[in-house]
C-alpha cells in the first residue's frame, strides 16, 4: 500500500501539473480580458505581465521542479495541510471534509444493502434455477441493468419527486441532501429528513451494480451445490436449510469477497451522475467543480482521499476473504 501510495499520488500530481489553467493562468486572463482593479486603470506591457507571472509563479511555488513540489506536497499533506482552495480562499481540508458526510450518507447504505439484496436474491434464483421466479427476475435484473444511472436517477426524481406522475403528488423532496429549517428540528425529524433526502440517491447507487453482483452470487451458489462435499452432506441426513446456509452459502460467497473493496471505493467516494441529478454537493460533485475551476489543491485531496479509500478497500477485501475462507493464509 504504501508504495501504491506514492505512485498513484505522484502520477496524479504530475498530470495535473500539466493540465491547462491554474491560479497563475485565471490571473493572468482577468488582467488580459480589462479587469480594471487588477491593472490599476492602466495597460500592462508584456514584460509586466511576464514579471508578475513569474511572480506569482514564486507565490505558488510553480516556480520549482515537479520532484521538489511533490516531495513539499507530501511533507504538508503529513499534517493534512492540502493549502488553500483557489476557489474559495478556505483550506482545501475544511471544502473536502464538508462533502465527505454527503457521499457517506448515500454510499455506505447502498453498499451494505446492495450485498444484502444481491446475496439473497442469488441464492433464491441458485435454490429455483430454470423457474419462473429465476426468469423473471433475470428479466428486471436486465433490463434495469441496461439502464444507464442517468436516466434512472432522472426518472426516479420524474416519478417519486413531482406531480406529474403519482396522483397523490411528490413523495420524495426534489433534490438536496437536507430541507429548509433543518437544524430546528428534533432529532428524530432530522433523522426523517435526512433519510427522504437520501432514499432516491441509494436507491439509484444500488441498480449500478446489482444485476452483475446477483448473477455472480447465482453462479458460484450453484456450482458449490453441485459440488461433492454437498451431497456427502445430503448423505448424512443434515437439513436442508443447514446444507444450503452453513455449508453452500460460505463457499459459495467468497467471488464476492474479492470484489468488495472496489465497490467499497465506489460508493464511498461518490457518483458524479447520482450527486448532480439528486443536488448532493458530496466527493464526485466536488471532484468535477474543483477540475473545472483548476482549484488543484482541492482536486489533490480528492484524489489522495479516493487513493486511500481505494487500498483499504483492497485490505478489507482480502480480510474479509480470510474470515470466509479460513484455508486461506496470509503469512
Amino acid at each position: 500500500m504504501v508504495p501504491m501510495f506514492f505512485l498513484m499520488t505522484g502520477v496524479y500530481f504530475t498530470i495535473q501539473n500539466y493540465l491547462p489553467g491554474g491560479p497563475v493562468q485565471e490571473i493572468l486572463q482577468r488582467i488580459r480580458g480589462g479587469d480594471e482593479g487588477a491593472r490599476g486603470g492602466k495597460e500592462m506591457s508584456q514584460n509586466d505581465l511576464l514579471k508578475l507571472r513569474q511572480e506569482l509563479e514564486r507565490q505558488y511555488g510553480l516556480d520549482k521542479p515537479i520532484p521538489v513540489r511533490y516531495w513539499k506536497w507530501l511533507t504538508q499533506i503529513v499534517r493534512l495541510d492540502f493549502g488553500d482552495s483557489s476557489a474559495t480562499r478556505r483550506p482545501a481540508i475544511d471544502t473536502i471534509t464538508e462533502r465527505i458526510p454527503i457521499s457517506l450518507g448515500f454510499g455506505i447504505p447502498g453498499f451494505f444493502l446492495t450485498y444484502v439484496v444481491c446475496v439473497a436474491l442469488g441464492v433464491a434464483k441458485a435454490l429455483r434455477d430454470r423457474t419462473t421466479f429465476d426468469a423473471g427476475t433475470s428479466l428486471v435484473l436486465f433490463v434495469a441493468y441496461s439502464i444507464p444511472s442517468l436516466v434512472v436517477s432522472v426518472l426516479l426524481l420524474l416519478i417519486f419527486c413531482t406531480d406529474r406522475v403519482l396522483p397523490g403528488g411528490a413523495i420524495f423532496p426534489l433534490g438536496g441532501a437536507r430541507s429548509d429549517g433543518y437544524e430546528q428540528l428534533s432529532a428524530f425529524a432530522q433523522a426523517w429528513d435526512y433519510g427522504r433526502h437520501m432514499f432516491l440517491p441509494v436507491v439509484a447507487s444500488m441498480l449500478g451494480g446489482f444485476t452483475v453482483l446477483t448473477l455472480l452470487m447465482k453462479g458460484s451458489m450453484l456450482d458449490i451445490l453441485h459440488s461433492d462435499f454437498i451431497r456427502t452432506a445430503r448423505a448424512k441426513g443434515l437439513g436442508e436449510r443447514s446444507v444450503v446456509f452453513k455449508h453452500a452459502l460460505r463457499n459459495a460467497i467468497l467471488p464476492l469477497m474479492v470484489g468488495i473493496g472496489g465497490f467499497l471505493s465506489a460508493f464511498v467516494a461518490g457518483s458524479i451522475v447520482i450527486e448532480s441529478v439528486f443536488n448532493l454537493p458530496g466527493m464526485g460533485l466536488l471532484l468535477i467543480e474543483s477540475l473545472n475551476s483548476r482549484d488543484y489543491n482541492v482536486l489533490m485531496g480528492v484524489a489522495v482521499l479516493q487513493s486511500l479509500i481505494i487500498m483499504f478497500g483492497q485490505l478489507i477485501s482480502d480480510i474479509a476473504y480470510f474470515l470466509v475462507d479460513p484455508r486461506i493464509d496470509f503469512t
